[in-house]
């Protein structure tokens, strides 16, 4: 409520009374001098003024959580033009006025508890990540894209020189294969799963044909990396988390139906039952990473069937009868049977994962550990590279990568000539070298 309408019961004369820190003052009396009725003012609700108040919760993001610490939420009051401005698994910051409230031992007594309720009450949302990539128009609907775009300045603003540098990209013809060498530059080679998991960010485009009753085609493309463990297949999931424009990343014994859907819960000040969004529905217009994805359980996994085809969460639970938006796209790691791949077994059998859910991934990479001298030298002289040269350079090429301007890569080292300092270190660590052991 922003303004009370109070009305004599006795003169009918009026009055508006502002509310001031969260109350509303009512006159004890009738302000006009010849009535001065005791208690004679009711208040009327129909001519009261009223405005929009949405109560957020907020969360810590888990890279700025200190170490050893579980992550902190705070509620916030949004009142008027900033209700709905920011969606749930927004990445935000908060300018706003930190405030206590006294709270009752018992609603019909004046006692109050010694600790009070803290909430923000909210002046300004501003949603900018300069590390992550914008907003995926197909995806979420035209005119809320928008709407978005318009409202809130959704990514950073991209200037005339590096709108220049990225048009002189584009028109270069092996720009597929310089975007895959620039996905996690760090990881050796895997360039075909890099070239998977880049066709995965950019997505399809959502379609729906007029004819046939209008069926809807999903354009998000979901990928399963599988295979033997120590192949950075958890490391590209963290990086792929990064630079997506909204995600969650989840790990699969770590997760339950109700954590990736959604589950009830209470209202704090109404008490009544409210649904609370899980980690499918919150990466809606992103990529959901799932970490260790063959250890996860069947009543678990079944969840997955529709989101992966038809991109909604049907719920029915606690009288809550909805069907909410799961527009994702899933990365997803696992191990074959027995941990290691086994080459004399077909690949179905080598993948611990059931043929309905396997079928709705589109691309399924095996990332094998071979075991070869030369190639474990070259991993080597990679791994070496990154701490030594002062260029990044793909390691298997030699080729030019993109690099972001904000990205954190800087030399250890300055050497005149790091490519014999590797193979020196390399001559060093070979076993003829190493002390002998009595």
């Amino acid at each position: 409520m922003k303004d009370a309408f109070f009305r004599c019961q006795v003169c009918n004369h009026t009055v508006k009374v502002d509310i001031d820190r969260g109350k509303i003052a009512e006159p004890t009396k009738c302000p006009r001098p010849i009535c001065d009725s005791p208690n004679a003012m009711q208040i009327v609700h129909n001519r009261s003024g009223f405005m929009d108040k949405q109560v957020i919760k907020l969360q810590e993001t888990p890279d700025s959580v200190p170490a050893g610490q579980t992550p902190h939420s705070v509620w916030m009051c949004a009142y008027d033009e900033l209700v709905d401005l920011c969606k749930a698994g927004d990445r935000v910051e908060i300018t706003g006025i930190f405030k206590a409230s006294p709270v009752r031992v018992n609603p019909r007594m004046r006692t109050l508890k010694s600790t009070y309720k803290t909430y923000i009450d909210i002046l300004h949302i501003q949603k900018v990540d300069k590390k992550r990539m914008g907003i995926d128009v197909s995806t979420v609907d035209q005119d809320l894209s928008e709407q978005i775009a318009g409202n809130i300045e959704e990514t950073r603003k991209v200037s005339e020189e590096e709108e220049e540098k990225i048009k002189a990209t584009a028109a270069r013809p092996d720009i597929y294969e310089l975007l895959s060498r620039s996905l996690a530059p760090s990881i050796y080679e895997m360039d075909d799963v890099k070239k998977g998991i880049l066709l995965q960010l950019f997505g399809g485009t959502n379609k729906s044909f007029e004819k046939g009753g209008s069926p809807k085609y999903r354009g998000d493309i979901n990928v399963l990396l599988c295979g033997d463990p120590s192949t950075a297949k958890s490391q590209i999931l963290q990086y792929v988390h990064k630079i997506a424009p909204r995600g969650v990343y989840t790990s699969g014994k770590g997760s339950s139906a109700v954590g990736l859907t959604a589950y009830v819960t209470r209202d704090p000040e109404t008490r009544q039952l409210v649904l609370e969004s899980g980690a499918l529905v919150l990466s809606d217009g992103g990529v959901c990473c799932i970490d260790e994805f063959d250890k996860m359980s069947d009543a678990t996994r079944s969840v997955l069937h529709e989101v992966m085809e038809q991109q909604t969460v049907s719920i029915a639970k606690a009288g809550i009868i909805t069907t909410l938006n799961a527009r994702t796209s899933i990365l997803a790691s696992a191990n074959p049977i027995g941990s290691k791949y086994n080459p004399n077994l077909p690949v179905p059998q080598n993948i611990d994962l059931p043929p309905t859910l396997l079928s709705r991934f589109d691309l399924v990479f095996l990332i094998l550990d071979r075991i070869d001298e030369t190639a474990d030298r070259r991993l080597a002289r990679h791994l070496l590279s990154m701490y030594l040269d002062d260029k990044p350079q793909s390691a298997s090429s030699g080729m030019e990568i993109l690099v972001s301007p904000h990205s954190s890569l800087s030399t250890r080292t300055q050497l005149t000539n790091p490519a014999h300092r590797i193979s020196h270190i390399l001559h060093l660590l070979r076993p003829h070298h190493l002390p002998a052991t009595h």
